[in-house]
């Protein structure tokens, strides 16, 4: 039952330009830095891409972009989430169309299913829309506020949506994670979306992550995976505190907006964020570069943000 993700998989940024408008054009940088990362698959449209702050004409651009550029090369993976199911219905639709080779799904965030029937009744139909696409249901309870045991969505949700491949789990209730993994005996690909935590996720059978750090920093967690697949945990360890010391900077200073600035410093501008995110002064900018240069995680030198 496994399906077409697996590996570190970066939850890509949506690029604008300085006006704010969609900048498509940066779309092939993206690309190329993930092609020398060695990264198959893209995650696009969720959390780290704004996908609330976007169009339905925005979010259609961008799938149909990702998928001339991605070539085959790399597999694309649309986030559909809307809190209006003929919204969700028609991004996975379009998905499909465009050449992706997945969709995911958050649970509407305004009105709230308030029970695991009430989910799958609003996954169910899109899902249908993008089949034989696979569908993944991407839980994010700390955003959408909608929390459900997602071990067993799984387990009721297979009945009704062939296409069901798993989750992306963006949660901290590693129990229910590891409930998740032992469904059905491990039929599910649960992808880990908590960068911080990986070898944690690691440790407790995870297959795969889908995380914000990856556009930019897969190469420390490249070794990460190595050193514990050596058994090496105390570099594994040490790798870990790397990726926290770089996310707890990030995060100090709006972690969205920050981490479009160390997409900047690679050769890869993917602009502003949009309201109600605040974006970063350049003296900011170059605090950031100042604090993470050191840590010598990156694919590319940094480089240095213009001061004014």
């Amino acid at each position: 039952m496994a399906g077409p993700l697996h590996g570190l998989i970066p939850a890509a940024h949506t690029p604008f330009g300085p006006d704010g408008r969609l900048n498509l054009d940066a779309v092939a940088g993206q690309a190329q830095l993930f092609r020398e990362m060695g990264i198959e698959h893209v995650f696009i449209g969720g959390t780290t891409g704004e996908f609330s702050s976007l169009t339905l004409d925005e979010r259609f651009a961008l799938a149909e972009r990702w998928g001339e550029v991605a070539g085959g090369l790399i597999g694309v993976a649309v986030h559909v989430g809307d809190n209006a199911v003929s919204n969700a219905v028609a991004l996975a639709r379009h998905a499909k169309a465009s050449g992706a080779t997945s969709i995911a799904l958050t649970a509407p965030s305004y009105f709230k299913p308030t029970a695991i029937a009430d989910l799958i009744d609003f996954c169910e139909p899109v899902a249908a829309a993008a089949d034989p696409l696979a569908f993944y249901f991407y839980d994010i309870p700390a955003m959408t506020g909608v929390r459900v045991k997602t071990s067993e969505f799984l387990s009721q949700a297979r009945r009704r949506i062939p296409t069901l491949r798993g989750l992306k789990f963006s949660n901290y209730d590693f129990l229910e994670l590891q409930d998740c993994i032992r469904v059905d005996g491990g039929a599910f690909d649960v992808f880990f979306g908590s960068d911080e935590c990986l070898l944690a996720g690691l440790s407790l059978g995870i297959r795969g992550a889908v995380g914000s750090t990856y556009n930019f920093a897969s190469p420390v967690y490249r070794k990460l995976i190595t050193a514990f697949e050596n058994r090496d945990f105390e570099a594994a360890r040490a790798l870990q505190y790397k990726s926290i010391d770089l996310i707890k900077t990030l995060a100090e200073y709006g972690f969205v907006a920050a981490s479009k600035c160390v997409m900047a410093m690679l050769g890869v501008d993917c602009g502003p964020v949009r309201t109600p995110l605040r974006p970063l002064t350049a003296a900011q900018q170059v605090e950031i570069w100042e604090r993470i240069s050191p840590l010598d995680i990156f694919p590319r030198p940094l480089r240095r943000p213009a001061s004014t």
